[in-house]
């Protein structure tokens, strides 16, 4: 899990790279779910907030989510 005062120090850049790691992450770890090849399902969760993290820094700045 990131914390929101390390994402904000990232640049714009590192940002969007992490966002499309996250987004590909979240499809793996369903897949991962839906095979039951995963047993803790936290982990998702804590992907999806850090996602959401991400996005609120964007807004904040007035970039594109």
């Amino acid at each position: 899990m990131t914390k929101i005062t390390d994402i904000r120090k990232k640049s714009d850049a590192d940002l969007e790279k992490l966002l499309l790691e996250l987004k590909g992450s979240v499809r793996d770890l369903r897949f991962k779910i839906a095979n039951k090849e995963l047993k803790n399902h936290q982990q998702l969760k804590a992907t999806r907030r850090d996602i959401a993290r991400i996005l609120t820094v964007f807004k904040e700045k007035g970039l594109k989510g």
